[in-house]
């Protein structure tokens, strides 16, 4: 029995180390999808300053948690919360509430697979020129297909923001297949 209870105590150790940080970039401008999540109960969203501006994150009523950065002031000044209940919470900055909001949506439980599948984002959808991907992961390539399953372009991509040049494209229906390491998403873009 002392056996079963020192393995069951290390194996709760082990998945309750197991979750992730995740950074968001806070600045004027930064909302909508830029600016949500989905994370696993347990994770932690970081938010890093990107302008000198002062700003706040703050939940907004009704949120499932309560968090408060208070005033943050400085170019690279964080606020991390570790979200530990189940729901939807929404956020803002209360200095500039109509340019800075956001939601992190907490599950039960999330694969690092879903997690990447779930907080990838890509725009404008239609493309004319320039996609824009986003993802919580860092992202190191990419590959598009046409809808025969050919590859027609491939490429380098770094960091968890990364622009792909689409004006080679003619106008049509692709999909772009986004890598972090060994995670991979596939999504559906119009080229116009």
């Amino acid at each position: 029995m002392k056996n079963f209870t020192l393995l069951f105590m290390t194996l709760t150790v082990s998945l309750v180390s197991a979750q992730t940080t995740f950074d968001l970039d806070w600045a004027i401008g930064i909302n909508g999808a830029a600016a949500s999540v989905t994370i696993e109960q347990g994770d932690t969203v970081r938010w890093t300053l990107t302008d000198t501006s002062p700003h706040t994150v703050s939940s907004i009523s009704g949120s499932t948690e309560t968090f408060d950065s208070g005033t943050l002031t400085g170019t690279g000044e964080q606020f991390s919360f570790t979200f530990t209940a189940v729901g939807i919470n929404e956020y803002r900055c209360n200095i500039h509430p109509g340019t800075m909001f956001g939601t992190v949506t907490v599950e039960e439980a999330l694969s690092i697979e879903d997690k990447f599948a779930m907080n990838i984002a890509f725009y404008p959808n239609p493309v004319k020129d320039k996609l824009t991907i986003t993802s919580l992961f860092r992202l190191n390539s990419y590959e598009i297909y046409n809808v025969l399953g050919a590859k027609v372009a491939q490429g380098q991509a770094s960091g968890n923001i990364s622009e792909i040049n689409t004006s080679d494209l003619q106008s049509g229906v692709y999909f772009v297949k986004a890598y972090a390491g060994e995670l991979d998403s596939t999504f559906k873009v119009i080229k116009m």
